[in-house]
């Protein structure tokens, strides 16, 4: 025990003999026995005088008159006499730590603390108190292993309250961000990413439950105002009680600008394909249809018996004519030059009403700083064009109603319908259709989100519905940081 102290005993002369009358009383006996450490007295000769308990088989009575020396292993010995005799030289408390290897293999961890006895101001015995903290150090080996580990992950790390307050961070954390060490530790979480850590009852609610982890996608802020795509984990856990958040980021930004590239290049390969069949493949089967057409008016009195094989032929010219246009308008949905979004997804709205039997509907209102480009209209339409399939499909709609609306640098997309409603784990099922929809919106650097919807006309059999929002900037982050970014002036 740490506390050990020099225990003062009245004991008659000579003082050897006192002491052992006084610790041969049932009291002393019951006083040390109820210590839970290792308790020896040991006479100056190191033969032990009393014992709490027994050691190596033997009872506690079976130790007395034993050399102490004799229940250590040999690789103590030399520290143990050494500490020993130093205390019976000095009269100074000592003690130092052991490591024992037990039967099972497992080391085990003991404390040894030494103090004098004295009686009539001369040290007539020592009391050797063992404190075993076999448990006590390997709980602290695993704290200094897992904080050695967390210290050289190249992920960032940080554990975040139930506030959003950054309370650890590892360096890889801070240097995410481009903070120095601990520079991040006290500030709120928000001040470094927008969604969903800017309102904490958004970000705890995706991992509501303790020691579930949940994966986090957002827009992540550097100390020099620069942006970057951070991808993670986020689990929940309790400390004393409180909620805490444990967060596990990397850097996603050349792999999300390299998708980007990608989809880039296959929305311009569709785009390409699709004019290429409208303009192309379309207008020369339109020219054939017209030929066939003229040439139909002169055999009608000339070869009236063949115009039917013809007219025949002019149909399915004509049929062909509209599966190209359909093959266009698939490859390439959105033009902004004939229309954009609006028209698209007006467009949209009707064919599905056509291809499904439901009514759906679309209103637009768009008054945006500049207008939307190529990928963020395709991207919408494709997220429009999945929400109304889920709707018929999954959720047995019986109208659907599409909503564009833009004002300033946002624009945000509305699908609502009428069906049974989205279950609580869609998210997290095997299909891909939501993923996908989540994953573009996150390349246009915005979200999407699921909601159960209310009945316009409540009743009793009104079905609760579902509503799909997503919301994104005009520009990806990325690319507005680097708008931002001073351009150096050339020397």
């Amino acid at each position: 025990m740490n506390t050990a102290k020099t225990i003062d005993l009245a004991v008659g002369s000579p003082a050897e003999d006192g002491l052992r009358s006084t610790l041969q009383t049932d009291a002393i006996r019951q006083l040390v026995g109820a210590v839970a450490e290792f308790v020896f007295v040991v006479d100056r000769g190191l033969r032990i005088l009393m014992a709490n308990r027994g050691i190596g088989g033997r009872t506690a009575k079976q130790v007395e008159g034993a050399l102490i020396t004799d229940f250590f292993p040999p690789s103590l010995h030399a520290r143990a006499l050494s500490t020993l005799h130093r205390v019976l030289a000095t009269g100074q408390v000592d003690g130092y730590v052991a490591e024992i290897e037990g039967n099972d293999g497992q080391s085990r961890h003991f404390d040894v603390r030494v103090s004098p006895i004295r009686a009539e101001q001369k040290i007539v015995a020592l009391a050797v108190v063992t404190t075993e903290t076999t448990e006590q150090v390997r709980a602290e080996r695993a704290i200094a292993t897992q904080a050695r580990m967390i210290e050289s992950m190249l992920e960032g790390v940080a554990v975040i309250n139930e506030h959003g307050v950054i309370e650890i961070t590892n360096p890889a954390f801070d240097t995410l961000f481009g903070y120095g060490r601990g520079a991040l530790i006290g500030r709120n979480m928000a001040t470094l990413a927008g969604w969903p850590f800017e309102q904490p009852e958004r970000w705890q609610s995706l991992s509501d439950k303790q020691g579930r982890s949940m994966q986090v996608e957002f827009d992540g802020r550097r100390a020099d105002e620069t942006h970057f795509a951070a991808l993670g984990v986020l689990s929940r856990f309790e400390i004393a009680g409180s909620n805490h958040s444990l967060l596990v980021l990397q850097d996603v930004s050349e792999r999300k600008q390299l998708e980007r590239a990608i989809l880039q290049a296959v929305s311009r390969e569709q785009y390409r394909i699709g004019n290429d069949l409208h303009d192309g493949l379309g207008q020369e089967l339109t020219g054939i249809a017209l030929m066939l057409r003229g040439l139909a008016g002169r055999l009608t009195t000339e070869y009236p018996t063949i115009l039917p094989e013809i007219e025949g032929i002019t149909r399915l010219v004509n049929n062909s004519i509209e599966s190209t246009r359909a093959l266009a308008r698939g490859l390439s949905p959105v033009n902004l030059e004939r229309g954009g979004l609006s028209d698209a997804l007006e467009g949209l709205a009707m064919h599905a009403t056509e291809l499904y039997g439901v009514q759906v509907t679309c209103t637009h209102r768009v008054k945006t700083i500049r207008p939307l480009s190529t990928e963020l209209a395709n991207h919408l339409y494709r997220i429009a064009q999945e929400a109304v399939r889920n709707a018929v499909r999954h959720g047995q709609a019986r109208s659907i109603r599409l909503h564009l609306h833009g004002a300033r640098a946002k624009v945000r997309l509305t699908v609502t319908d009428d069906g049974i409603g989205m279950p609580s784990d869609a998210v997290d099922a095997p299909g891909l259709g939501l993923k996908i929809m989540r994953y573009r919106a996150r390349i246009l650097g915005g979200e999407v989100r699921f909601e159960r919807g209310a009945p316009e006309h409540p009743a009793a059999e009104a079905r609760p519905g579902t509503r799909i929002v997503c919301e994104c900037p005009l520009e990806p982050a990325a690319d507005a940081a680097k708008a931002r970014r001073p351009r150096r002036r050339a020397s």
